[in-house]
């Protein structure tokens, strides 16, 4: 049965960074393809001094953050029928990287739980600050349309040591909206009290133009975001290590994931609204979001995260090879605007996802 849904893909996210000053100024520059057989990556530079997106997030800026929690999107039914075209048809393509350690001694939780966990559990210090959970992190900004906002971002093994892989609807709005969010920095490892890696500014943001034109869910809610080096010069990569990535069309995958994210709130649960700010994560399979449309190839997984999740990856073997497959994009409301059931999706990462990841210089 069809269940008529409504859109609200700007994912707020709530936060208390009890001490981040944040600002950036970004200028789009024109839509450049990933190369004539993938769709086309638009590229918005930051145009910011080093320091200005820090300087931003002053402490009544946090606050702000904190007031204003929102749920993951929704789509709408239509968004989801099988309509050929918005299938970004071409050549399948695959590519997949290793994960990568943080440079020098790296503290491993060797937390790997093989049971499925679709309430979300919060993670206590020091694991949030330890491998592979410290290459993820709360990823703030300020909206497109107007007020502040968080998301999650994970950090993803590219050979500039610099990137991050989250949702589109945190970097753009999409059609209905505004464009692009600024003053955007990323705090790894937050485990809800200490900033123990520091904070990170934009350099760089890369949205699918499928999702600019038409907020498509289904195949494009993903984004790559490059980040300027630390003041001594490092890189993210070296500081926290990044995850692998594998990023196939028309396949869905069909691993055992964990879904991180810092949700503000889960579903149907006594103690629904969080207020630590800690870092969530859920276990279990994906699996294919819609047999019956061959046309959707979604990840669909059982977790109960909320708004402040969005962007979070979905990570198969996490204390192995640890590889993105999918990122916390979307799940299904009713008509009043309530979560209608446990199901958390990713859109297809396929040509949209490699297309973005080629695109990153």
């Amino acid at each position: 049965m069809r269940i008529p849904l409504r859109i609200k893909v700007v994912a707020a996210l709530t936060f208390s960074l009890a001490a981040i000053a944040a600002g950036s100024t970004a200028q789009a520059s024109p839509s450049v393809p990933s190369s004539p057989s993938l769709p086309g990556v638009a590229v918005e530079r930051s145009t910011a001094k080093p320091g200005e997106a820090k300087a931003f997030w002053t402490p009544e800026r946090i606050r702000e953050v904190m007031s204003r929690p929102a749920d993951m999107g929704a789509p709408q039914s239509a968004d989801l029928a099988p309509q050929a075209a918005k299938k970004p048809f071409g050549p399948d393509v695959s590519i997949s990287g290793d994960s990568a350690l943080p440079v020098g001694p790296a503290r491993q939780t060797g937390f790997g739980p093989s049971a499925v966990t679709d309430v979300s559990r919060s993670l206590t210090s020091p694991a949030p600050g330890q491998w592979p959970w410290q290459a993820t992190g709360f990823l703030l900004y300020e909206h497109a349309n107007g007020g502040t906002y968080r998301c999650t971002a994970a950090v993803i093994n590219h050979n500039n040591k610099t990137t991050l892989w989250t949702a589109a609807h945190c970097v753009h709005t999409g059609k209905t909206g505004n464009g692009y969010h600024k003053q955007m920095v990323f705090v790894p490892g937050y485990d809800g009290t200490n900033i123990r890696f520091g904070v990170w500014e934009k350099a760089a943001s890369y949205v699918p133009t499928s999702w600019i034109k038409d907020t498509d869910v289904r195949y494009s809610d993903m984004a790559a975001i490059t980040l300027k080096p630390a003041d001594n010069g490092a890189r993210i990569q070296n500081v926290v290590g990044a995850y692998g990535y594998e990023f196939r069309s028309n396949s869905p995958e069909n691993s055992f994931v964990f879904a991180i994210g810092y949700p503000a709130n889960g579903y149907n649960r006594p103690d629904s609204n969080f207020a630590d700010d800690k870092m969530r994560y859920c276990t279990g399979p994906t699996v294919d979001a819609s047999n019956f449309n061959p046309l959707d190839q979604r990840l669909q997984m059982n977790c109960d995260m909320g708004g402040g999740a969005s962007g979070g990856p979905m990570v198969k073997n996490f204390t192995g090879n640890a590889q993105i497959v999918g990122v916390n994009s979307h799940r299904y409301t009713n008509s009043s605007g309530g979560w209608l059931d446990n199901r958390m999706f990713s859109s297809e990462h396929g040509s949209q996802a490699v297309a973005v990841y080629n695109a990153v210089r």
